[in-house]
C-alpha cells in the first residue's frame, strides 16, 4: 500500500483513487510514507512524553534539536499541523494570515481530541499531513537546523529526520510561526 502527502491525497480521493485504512495507526502511516519515498531516518524509542517539559526532563538531549508541532482546528474543517523548534511560540495572527481566517476562527485542540481525531498520542504529534483537511505550515527557522527530532505519531518513538527531507514528505510549507519575543 502507497501512503502519499495530503496535496497528492486531495487529488487522489476527489478521483476516487486512494483510500487510507482505518486499521493502519499514524505512526506505521508515517513510517509507510517515509519508507516509500526512500527517506533516510532514525527512530529514537524512549518513555513516554507528553509536553516540552516532559522531554526537557527525559529526554534532554533532543531539545536543541526538537521540532513540536501544535495541533489546531479551523472553523472551516481543516486541521493545522504547525512544526517549530521547541521553545518557540506561535503567532496566532500570522497563522491566521496564512490559513486565510480571522484569528478568532482557529482554536488549538484538546490533546483528546488530537488523538481522537487525527491519531496521533499526545505527546507524538508530528508534522505529517495524512489526512487531506490537514494542512502542515513548517516555521522558516527550521530551515538550518539539519537533523531535527519531531513526534512520530507515538509518544514513546521520536523521529530523526533531516529537515529537507521532512518537508519533501511531510506536505508542508516554510513560513514565518514563531513569535518575535519567542
Amino acid at each position: 500500500m502507497k501512503i502519499v502527502t495530503h496535496l497528492l491525497l486531495n487529488s487522489a480521493k476527489q478521483a476516487g483513487l486512494i483510500k487510507i485504512p482505518a486499521m493502519m495507526s499514524v505512526y506505521e502511516q508515517i513510517v509507510e510514507l517515509l519508507e516509500s519515498h526512500n527517506i533516510s531516518y532514525e527512530l529514537h524509542e524512549h518513555v513516554p512524553v507528553r509536553t516540552v517539559a516532559e522531554v526537557e526532563e527525559k529526554l534532554p538531549f533532543l531539545l536543541d534539536k526538537m521540532l513540536k508541532t501544535v495541533a489546531f482546528r479551523v472553523k472551516d474543517g481543516r486541521f493545522i499541523l504547525a512544526g517549530l523548534r521547541g521553545h518557540d511560540r506561535i503567532d496566532y495572527r500570522q497563522l491566521a494570515v496564512y490559513c486565510g481566517v480571522n484569528r478568532r476562527a482557529i482554536a488549538s485542540m484538546a490533546p483528546d481530541a488530537v488523538e481522537a481525531e487525527l491519531g496521533f498520542e499526545v505527546g507524538g504529534v508530528g508534522p505529517f499531513a495524512l489526512q487531506p483537511e490537514v494542512i502542515v505550515l513548517l516555521d522558516e527557522q527550521l530551515a538550518t537546523m539539519g537533523t531535527v527530532y519531531c513526534g512520530s505519531g507515538r509518544n514513546t518513538a521520536t523521529l530523526a529526520i533531516d529537515i529537507t527531507d521532512l518537508l519533501r514528505v511531510c506536505g508542508g510549507e516554510m513560513v514565518s510561526l514563531a513569535r518575535d519575543d519567542a
